[in-house]
């Protein structure tokens, strides 16, 4: 059997895959796994590689993806449908926030099961925003107060190395998952609520997106430098504030305190889910759901969400991680009232013209040629395009 798995910033997480296929292995001797790790445009290029030739290109039979491709996958006929095959599907053993986006247009089928998810988050060193900050809780509640405790921190002396703010996992270039979820905070999205019309040159939106774009204009996110390729974050020492979607453990963790995203003090906000699916191509279907049901079980899932500082998605493995966490006051906040991308069949491919948009800011900002007009003008470019794709759906 094979199994694609996404590519990530952090080691830990292939490494636990690795184990977790040595357990699926020991329960089940018969079984034979191999996996190979694809980048997110790896994997698109690959599942469309597979639509056009099946013969040349095979699909894998498990492939993990974020959970709003499905809806795309599922009608153009790559996904096989599992809901009676994976026991929490089965029993809709999920939160309503995943579930609602899961099962969008037919509550009683499903295409792939959530996996694990990140909740971005805002974390910050105490004694690092001394004569910055006097109350985090209250002076970081909004972008425009976290925007100006930046410029107040000062690095400590003899430290060259310290920033005041560190954003791990990004691959270089401001990325969609940097500035989606201050988008969500201004109310902002791709789409009208709708799904009429794309929405990317909105005020709500572009001035998401503008002010990820000013941080890095600023010098406050140093682009295309070590703490954004992909060997992991930097050491939480080196920085008085950093946000993320994965919670810190160990050393990367002493001294850290964390509240909600920055403009989005009661909760919510914007989440990341990634699920399996089993290929429809696949020539061992029982096999393939068996694993998939397998990994959803609660002691499986909580081991591998643990191992790289995620959320396992099955409610029972979840609730128990909220808790034990010595933060679970401010992660049931951002549990409170969450949103997820729309799982609709356009909007992958907005993802990936939003991606575009981004890389050929972030070249302009690294090279000292941005304006806000460049901005605007490829929004109104990617938005274009955005509308005519709605218009063949």
């Amino acid at each position: 059997m094979q199994i694609w798995l996404l590519s990530d910033y952090d080691h830990r997480k292939h490494v636990a895959f690795k184990n977790l296929l040595g357990r699926f292995s020991a329960a089940f001797p018969d079984a034979r796994l191999e996996f190979t790790v694809k980048s997110r445009k790896n994997l698109w290029e690959s599942t469309f590689a597979h639509l056009r030739d099946p013969k040349r290109n095979p699909m894998a039979d498990v492939v993990e993806l974020p959970q709003n491709w499905t809806e795309l996958f599922s009608r153009l006929g790559m996904l096989s449908e599992i809901s009676s095959e994976v026991k929490p599907l089965e029993n809709r053993r999920y939160p309503d926030f995943i579930l609602k986006e899961l099962c969008r247009h037919d509550e009683s089928r499903a295409y792939s099961a959530p996996w694990w998810l990140e909740a971005p988050a805002l974390f910050y060193r105490p004694q690092a925003l001394k004569g910055a900050v006097e109350d985090p809780a209250s002076e970081l509640a909004s972008w425009e107060g976290f925007r100006a405790a930046l410029d107040r921190v000062r690095p400590p002396s003899r430290r060259s190395d310290f920033r005041a703010l560190s954003v791990p996992g990004s691959s270089g270039s401001v990325s969609v998952f940097d500035v989606l979820p201050r988008v969500w905070g201004r109310r902002g999205g791709l789409f009208s609520d709708d799904f009429n019309r794309a929405t990317f040159n909105r005020d709500e939106t572009a001035g998401g997106i503008a002010d990820w774009l000013e941080l890095a204009v600023s010098g406050k996110i140093e682009l295309f430098s070590d703490d954004r390729f992909e060997n992991g974050p930097r050491p939480a020492e080196d920085c008085a504030l950093m946000i993320s979607g994965r919670k810190l453990s160990g050393a990367g963790r002493a001294g850290l305190k964390m509240l909600p995203y920055p403009g989005c003090p009661s909760g919510g906000g914007l989440m990341l889910v990634y699920n399996l699916a089993v290929s429809s191509s696949t020539r061992d279907h029982a096999g393939a759901a068996q694993f998939v049901s397998w990994a959803m079980e609660p002691r499986n899932s909580a081991y591998f969400a643990e191992s790289f500082g995620v959320f396992p998605c099955q409610r029972t493995a979840l609730e128990e991680r909220l808790r034990e966490d010595r933060e679970a006051e401010v992660y049931r906040l951002l549990f409170s009232a969450p949103e997820l991308m729309p799982n609709i069949m356009v909007y992958p491919t907005a993802e990936l013209l939003l991606e575009r948009v981004l890389w050929n800011l972030s070249l302009k900002i690294a090279r000292r040629d941005y304006e806000r007009d460049d901005l605007m003008r490829e929004l109104i470019m990617a938005q274009g395009e955005a509308d005519y794709l709605l218009s063949l759906y």
